[in-house]
């Protein structure tokens, strides 16, 4: 029996995606559909996980391949355990994935320790990823919230799945090295309640600000081509009160000029409407006012607020239809503007 520790002995081992959090030994899963991989030779794939004081509503969630093959979830039911990832063929080399298909801001998943029993972890080759890199960034919707559930399913992060979200039906159509940073009732400005404490561009310098909130991202580490934002939706039901407006203004537009800051290059695509109307004109006027300081490659498109009779909802949220079809209005918007 074979153990690897996340000391960075076994780094050689492990292709992770997404924003990863180091800290003492243990390698956290944040954000949506932030994965690992590796490559195994062995009877079976243990992994030694740990999580929060969580509510069975907001354990997280995993989902794990074999080979490009789906075959199991995985859910973290208890604060530290070994967990069975999945039985294997012995003497066969396979390539496995597990993605955490839930938030960052419910719940991580922290892995201190793998094992394979009659076998080993195999070293990747030196391989670059010459995939563009593109990150979503926003609330529920991008996370996928509430795909799996009926129209109106009260609230648990079990019918949540990152996998079938717009983002992620992008990625996969475009085979693109993408990353999320979407919370789940959090806004531009504040949150679904009102609460400016609780907004997504305090989020991005951290690389999983939920679990430590000191440790920032290294900009040049990750470099997109494309960064979506899908904000606003939980800012909608408070923007009648003049004070709120004026904070999603001077946010929206603070959050773009960080972007670019950020990454100089990289394209912005603003969309907004899935879920709330009468605010995308708000959008469109900031990004008015930073085009007109000189900050290029920034573009805005409007969604259409989702076709419930025709689609359905899931959760009070986007179905899994809706997702699909906000998927293709953005990539046939792209093309259009030329910028795909």
């Amino acid at each position: 029996m074979a153990e690897y520790y996340m000391n960075g002995e076994t780094d050689s081992f492990l292709r992770w995606q997404g924003r990863i959090l180091e800290k003492q030994g243990t390698c956290y899963f944040g954000y949506t559909n932030s994965s690992l991989e590796l490559s195994v030779k062995g009877s079976s794939l243990y992994m030694y996980m740990i999580t929060g004081d969580n509510e069975v509503v907001n354990q997280p969630g995993f989902r794990i391949y074999v080979d490009g093959k789906r075959v199991s979830e995985l859910v973290l039911d208890r604060r530290k355990d070994w967990y069975l990832i999945c039985e294997l063929s012995p003497g066969e080399i396979h390539e496995v994935r597990i993605i955490k298909i839930t938030e960052a801001a419910m719940s991580y998943g922290g892995l201190r320790c793998i094992k394979v029993c009659d076998g080993e972890l195999l070293p990747f080759k030196e391989k670059a990823d010459n995939r563009t890199r593109v990150e979503f960034i926003g609330d529920s919707i991008t996370c996928g919230y509430g795909v799996h559930g009926e129209p109106e399913s009260e609230y648990t992060i079990r019918e949540e799945d990152g996998e079938c979200s717009y983002a992620a039906f992008m990625t996969r159509e475009m085979n693109w090295n993408a990353r999320w940073i979407s919370a789940s009732g959090y806004g531009m400005f504040v949150e679904y309640t009102g609460n400016p404490d609780n907004n997504v561009p305090k989020l991005y310098p951290y690389v999983n600000w939920f679990v430590d909130r000191e440790q920032k991202i290294e900009a040049e580490e990750f470099e997109p081509e494309y960064i979506f934002v899908n904000l606003g939706t939980n800012d909608s039901g408070h923007l009648y009160k003049e004070e709120i407006l004026k904070g999603f203004l001077k946010a929206y537009e603070d959050f773009l000029m960080m972007l670019k800051d950020y990454h100089k290059e990289s394209i912005i695509i603003c969309v907004l409407g899935t879920l709330c109307q009468g605010v995308f004109p708000y959008v469109e006027q900031v990004v008015e006012k930073v085009k007109a300081k000189g900050v290029e490659n920034i573009y805005v498109y409007e969604l259409p607020y989702h076709d419930v009779e025709r689609d359905g909802m899931a959760s009070m949220h986007p179905s899994v239809a809706t997702h699909k079809k906000d998927a293709k209005r953005i990539l046939d918007f792209m093309k259009q503007e030329g910028i795909l």
